[in-house]
């Protein structure tokens, strides 16, 4: 099962997905190609000049100035630490809630020589080098991270940018368009996934990982054994969708009561499978009830993280409402899909008023999209659900 690296370059974000076994098993995200210089979050892939700060021995390390805050290196009990000196780095898990970056110093890794021997010349003060890295670059430094793999775009001056700094890559719009990467981010941000005829799983993240609980429905009533075959369908999507959805740090997977040891030694068999691999994990007990539990690195924004914040109304789930960033880029998003696929047709951006002040404030998002597909589009106000939209023809 060889994964590819799809990246679509759109209008108001660059995207991508890893691709594995013809399913999304991981999302990716950048600012649009030529938003590049604003000001942005740390993220995972992302390399910076730091200087050391001081050392902490109680975290296993030491405290590094990277420029946008401070971050974790950490070192070996008996290396050398000189307080004073920098050096670059590279980011393998941004701040998460409280607690701050960590670091590598083994910021070469995978990284193409050309671009390695450029980013040594760094000096001066702390800062993000690769803050004026093209898009495409900081995705593929993202998803070096996480599974190595072929990387196939939608634009051949992204190619060219990707080249230039030294990694490989094929341009083919179709295939691109294809793996429908928008389409599927709205189902991985749903608190269940199908399993069919009735059954589903159920995600509640917490902010150390999550509980997935399986839930039998109607579909307790379709065999004499039920609860195998069920689980068996939960094991076989219980890692893609963990993947997908981002979900790392402690999880507590609630199965079916398994209906023998045998039943049971079968499932923890499949939750062992290395078909599973690009999920990297490390998995506890299987208890006779059918609780499970496994411990996944956490070193990137979950996917929810990404597109909520806590509120308490205009809930995308109960709690947390849509970011209006992600939202507006969402909006955009789904504009271009369907002028792309219908490239004689007209259509209107319908949205509420925050969302259309936001697109105010990205001017470039609209003359890019009106470069790439013709002025046949506007935007229009339409009250709905807090930071809602549609897109509809005209």
């Amino acid at each position: 099962m060889t994964p590819a690296l799809l990246i679509e370059c759109g209008a108001a974000e660059t995207k991508a997905a890893l691709v594995a076994g013809g399913e999304i098993v991981r999302f990716f995200f950048a600012p649009a190609r030529g938003d590049e210089g604003l000001p942005r979050r740390l993220e995972a892939g992302d390399i910076v000049l730091g200087r050391i700060k001081k050392s902490a021995p109680a975290l296993g390390g030491a405290i590094v100035d990277a420029g946008v805050g401070d971050a974790l290196l950490p070192v070996k009990r008996d290396a050398a630490i000189i307080e004073g000196s920098a050096a670059v780095f590279r980011v393998t898990r941004p701040p998460l809630g409280d607690k701050g970056a960590v670091l590598s110093a083994d910021w070469r890794k995978r990284l193409p020589h050309a671009l390695a021997l450029e980013i040594a010349k760094a000096e001066g003060a702390p800062r993000m080098l690769s803050a004026g890295f093209d898009s495409v670059v900081l995705i593929a430094l993202q998803a070096q991270i996480f599974a190595p793999a072929p990387i196939v775009l939608d634009r051949y001056e992204a190619a060219a940018a990707l080249s230039a700094a030294g990694f490989s890559a094929s341009v083919d719009e179709r295939a691109v368009d294809a793996a429908g990467i928008e389409d599927a981010i709205a189902p991985a941000l749903e608190p269940e996934a199908s399993l069919g005829g009735g059954a589903r799983m159920l995600f509640s993240e917490t902010p150390g990982g999550a509980v997935v609980d399986i839930d039998a429905g109607s579909a307790a009533n379709d065999s004499r054994k039920p609860n195998d075959r069920l689980n068996a369908i939960a094991a076989a999507h219980l890692f893609p969708e963990l993947s997908r959805r981002g979900i790392g740090g402690r999880v507590i997977v609630d199965f079916l009561p398994p209906s023998s040891a045998a039943a049971r030694r079968a499932l923890l068999q499949m939750l062992e499978s290395p078909s599973a691999t690009l999920y990297e994990r490390r998995s506890g007990k299987l208890a006779p009830d059918g609780l499970f539990d496994l411990t996944a690195p956490r070193r990137d924004f979950s996917l929810l993280e990404r597109a909520s914040e806590a509120s308490a109304d205009g809930a995308l789930i109960p709690g947390r409402r849509a970011r209006l960033d992600w939202a507006a880029r969402r909006a955009v998003a789904a504009l271009e899909r369907r002028l792309r696929r219908q490239p004689r047709q007209r259509f209107s951006l319908e949205a509420g008023a925050e969302i259309l002040r936001y697109l105010e404030t990205q001017p470039q998002w609209r003359a890019r999209a009106i470069e790439r597909h013709g002025a046949r589009f506007d935007f229009r106000l339409k009250e709905r659900t807090p930071r809602s939209f549609d897109v509809v023809e005209f």
